[in-house]
């Protein structure tokens, strides 16, 4: 039963979806004759063990106080569970591997997360269509709203301040970078600098728990996306307040014109090496991370010239999981390994900061088209996952 929690908790610390951890738990409890009963929040799992008739269960629960991603670590614990499950190791012999896990240093140094930070909102700079200026302007907010968020988690208090200030932060950046440069595009700064606190893919993730009938966890983290993009939204707010008392607003941006498909193309690969350290990828599959990205990006690059965006969204999901379901078959590795960096590139949460930019603009009507987009690619995101892994399963737990 503590082996079971341990495990259980490490994978929600790790990025793992409630509905896999559950089938995990319950399908190692089974290959050792046991019967497991498992219920998982994204701040908690709770397990109840039974292996004879005429016993009691036993009942284990952990709280769970941070959570993220780390691939690397997910894949460290599959490996460990496996071992058990194939009897190359003991339970014991599992337990202190695990434990060692925990205390093992980060994949990337400190210097290559920083970088990775500043790389992944320059890319999406480029993404939304910026500039060169807007491209470094961006890079600098994102390392800006990282130093920031860093500062202020160790603070037990002041890390629930991470969403809204750092927004505020990135909008009044902006604003400065526009009085400076009154050609730049302002909306693409902001967006761009906070696309690491956006929680497209915590939306995205959400409604897949509850497509799978996980309503307690998927209605909490749908919860924690809204209470995320409330926050980013006062603080972007709050921005604007401020600017009319200092000054007045900004002069609105200057037509946007893309960069060319080369700068496209190396953003491309850049977000996904960036996304790849941020995560903690094995740097032994940093090709997959690529591979995945590129997969998305491609399809939604040609599927959004005939199709609608949410058609585009469910082709893209689709393309990117079955490649990663196809992975994990010939790797015998998680598919989310595969699986994430080119969905990053895809979740919908740019779409929800746009709808609410929208109505602090009072275009209700335009947040509202902006609001039932995001909704329709999260859907369709969500269903292309859903059909990758009938068509082409993972036969993997993770």
């Amino acid at each position: 039963a503590d082996y079971l929690l341990e495990i259980a908790s490490m994978l929600m610390a790790y990025g793992c979806p409630s509905y896999r951890l559950e089938e995990v738990v319950r399908a190692l409890a089974a290959d050792d004759g046991h019967e497991a009963e498992t219920f998982a929040l994204p701040t908690g799992v709770f397990i109840s063990l039974k292996r004879w008739a005429d016993k009691p269960p036993v009942h284990r629960m952990a709280r769970v106080k941070e959570w993220g991603v780390n691939l690397e670590r997910l894949v460290h614990v599959d490996v460990v569970f496996n071992d058990v499950a194939e009897k190359r190791c003991t339970v014991t012999e599992a337990r202190a591997r695990l434990k060692a896990l925990a205390l093992q240093p980060p994949t990337y140094g400190r210097p290559l997360v920083w970088l990775a930070v500043a790389t992944s909102s320059g890319a999406a700079a480029v993404f939304f269509r910026g500039g060169f200026v807007e491209v470094v302007v961006s890079a600098s907010t994102g390392l800006a709203i990282y130093a920031f968020g860093r500062a202020m988690r160790k603070n037990p208090s002041g890390r629930f301040l991470v969403d809204f200030v750092g927004s505020l932060l990135a909008a009044m950046l902006a604003w400065a970078a526009t009085r400076v440069s009154p050609h730049l595009a302002r909306e693409v700064i902001v967006l761009a600098g906070v696309i690491a606190l956006v929680p497209g893919m915590t939306l995205t993730t959400g409604l897949a728990e509850l497509a799978q009938k996980n309503l307690v966890s998927g209605a909490a983290r749908l919860m924690e996306a809204f209470i995320t993009f409330l926050s980013i939204v006062s603080g972007i707010a709050f921005a604007l307040g401020l600017e009319k008392s200092l000054g007045g607003p900004a002069p609105p941006s200057a037509v946007r014109h893309a960069l060319g498909l080369p700068f496209q193309a190396a953003a491309l690969v850049c977000a996904s090496l960036a996304f790849a350290v941020i995560f903690s990828v094995p740097r032994s599959y940093l090709w997959a991370a690529i591979t995945s990205g590129a997969v998305g990006y491609v399809t939604t690059f040609f599927a959004t010239r005939y199709l609608p965006g949410h058609v585009a969204a469910f082709l893209a999901a689709l393309s990117v999981c079955v490649c990663a379901n196809l992975f994990a078959r010939l790797t015998k590795r998680p598919a989310q390994l595969f699986q994430l960096p080119g969905m990053m590139l895809l979740v919908p949460g740019s779409f929800g900061f746009l709808s609410f930019e929208k109505f602090l603009s009072n275009d209700f009507a335009g947040g509202t088209e902006k609001g039932f987009e995001m909704l329709l690619i999260a859907g369709a995101l969500v269903m292309g996952v859903l059909v990758a892994n009938v068509f082409m399963p993972a036969r993997k737990l993770l």
